[in-house]
């Protein structure tokens, strides 16, 4: 515990627990409508895509979240274009954008020689990196999306639940699903300085197919989702701090741990 305490009295490890907390609470909420949709492996897919945008920043000398930001609205856009104009699934449009995106990724990446640090800390995470200028971000990018998904809430869940009965009812079915897009995107984007492109979806998707197991309505989900999300990031990153761990990674499996265990418990206490 002493040792927990001084390591808590670091600055840099101050700065990785907010940053890992706003990530965790991002991902909950947005992670949920992506789980209710249906679409687990969108989010993956979105922080796969804007590698394509990191490298671009790169070779450009831009800032490589602004490359990936912009790239993954541009994807975001492409999406709900085609998933507008064609009557392909959800999926059909992200096997087609994906392998585009990652070959041109490949493509840009291969114009660089040598170890590349940069490019390791987008595809894992680099929370100890992260600056009180990231964290200024992050938090615009918080208040940002809580405030669409308190207005839009409503809208949302209904087109997911029931995108036909919807358009009956008036409401604009392709606007909404631009606005998931693009929270998405932006969500997408921000958890990679965390938990990196390659683990993004760990945090998307996990906290709440765990609070679903349990939950006996979308009240509950909204609750619940964001608490298990920031008890598993808590941990994940205390865990990596103390025994010297990747946290990125060590956030993931601390997830899956905690699914599993979810799942024990669901099976010999199915009352809960």
């Amino acid at each position: 515990m002493e040792y927990l305490f001084e390591l808590l009295s670091l600055s840099f490890v101050q700065r990785g627990l907010i940053a890992g907390l706003l990530t965790a609470l991002l991902c909950a909420l947005v992670g949920m409508l992506t789980v209710l949709r249906g679409s687990a492996l969108y989010g993956d897919a979105l922080a796969h895509a804007s590698l394509a945008g990191v490298a671009s920043a790169l070779l450009l000398g831009l800032n490589p979240l602004l490359g990936a930001f912009i790239y993954a609205l541009v994807v975001a856009f492409i999406l709900t274009f085609l998933q507008n104009k064609s009557n392909l699934a959800i999926d059909n449009l992200i096997a087609l954008v994906l392998p585009v995106s990652m070959g041109l990724a490949v493509i840009l990446l291969s114009f660089f020689s040598g170890y590349q640090p940069e490019l390791i800390s987008y595809l894992f995470g680099s929370l100890l990196s992260v600056s009180w200028t990231d964290i200024g971000i992050l938090s615009l990018v918080t208040i940002v999306v809580l405030g669409i998904f308190a207005w839009y809430k409503e809208k949302l869940l209904f087109v997911f639940f029931d995108p036909e009965y919807a358009f009956i009812s008036k409401i604009k079915v392709n606007r909404i699903n631009l606005i998931y897009n693009l929270l998405l995107a932006l969500t997408v984007v921000t958890a990679i300085q965390t938990v990196g492109v390659i683990l993004v979806n760990a945090l998307l998707v996990i906290p709440t197919t765990i609070v679903r197991l349990f939950a006996p309505s979308i009240k509950a989900m909204l609750i619940f989702t964001p608490i298990v999300a920031l008890v598993i990031t808590l941990t994940g990153i205390l865990f990596s701090f103390v025994f010297d761990l990747p946290t990125g990674p060590t956030i993931a499996v601390i997830s899956g741990v905690i699914f599993v265990c979810s799942l024990v418990l669901k099976k010999f206490v199915p009352s809960l």
